[in-house]
């Protein structure tokens, strides 16, 4: 499961994502839509642990997985195969 409240995501001083709460639980499917530049990797990032929000909390409980947008290192085709 996941847990978010009031996080707030900011690129720099710019505001991507004003305080936001929400959960995600075992079977919930969920798409993250917005245009470039919008934050959606900060804030895909931050769930996964891998950024901090700027204020509020993210608790995780169980695996999630996260594949990243841009892999910077590993083989493409096992990366890709997983």
């Amino acid at each position: 499961m996941l847990q978010v409240k009031d996080i707030e995501v900011r690129a720099g001083a710019r505001l991507l994502l004003a305080p936001v709460s929400f959960q995600v639980i075992p079977g919930d499917r969920i798409g993250l839509v917005g245009r470039n530049g919008a934050g959606k990797t900060t804030l895909t990032r931050i769930l996964a642990g891998e950024g901090l929000p700027a204020a509020g909390t993210v608790n995780r409980s169980g695996q999630l997985g996260y594949l990243p947008q841009d892999p910077r290192s590993g083989d493409p085709e096992q990366i890709a195969r997983d």
